[in-house]
C-alpha cells in the first residue's frame, strides 16, 4: 500500500448518461426495481442520491442500504473520491484479482494511514 497511487474517482467527462445528478457521477435505477447504480460519490453526491431516491420522504423511516462494489481502497479527501491504485493502472480499469471484504477492509485502514502521512 505504501507504493499505492493516488487517483481521483472524479474526472471531466466521467458523466455519461443524461439527467446528472450532482456529485453522483452516471446515477441511474435499474429499471423495474428500486436498485440504483453510480460511480463513486462526493460526499455531496451522496446526499444529492438520497434526495433523488427518497424526496420529501427522506429522512426515510426505514433503512436504507448502500454497497460500494469497488475492489480499490478509497478515502475522502476535502469530501472527495481518492482511491488507491497500482502506479501502473492510473486511469484505467484495474482487476485487482480476488479481493474479499476482510482484504478490502484492511487495504483502505492502510491506505487511510498511508494519506495521513502524506499531508
Amino acid at each position: 500500500m505504501a507504493n499505492a497511487a493516488c487517483m481521483a474517482d472524479g474526472f471531466d467527462k466521467i458523466q455519461k448518461l443524461p439527467d446528472p445528478v450532482a456529485g453522483c457521477p452516471n446515477f441511474r435505477r435499474v429499471p423495474g426495481f428500486k436498485v440504483y447504480c453510480c460511480g463513486q460519490p462526493t460526499i455531496a453526491g451522496f446526499e444529492a442520491a438520497l434526495n433523488k431516491v427518497c424526496g420529501d420522504t427522506y429522512p426515510k423511516d426505514g433503512p436504507i442500504i448502500w454497497f460500494n462494489l469497488r475492489q480499490e481502497a478509497d478515502v475522502y479527501v476535502n469530501g472527495n473520491p481518492i482511491c488507491a491504485r497500482p502506479p501502473n493502472k492510473i486511469g484505467e480499469y484495474a482487476e485487482l484479482g480476488a479481493i474479499t471484504r476482510d482484504i478490502a477492509k484492511a487495504n483502505e485502514v492502510e491506505f487511510h494511514k498511508v494519506c495521513e502521512t502524506r499531508k
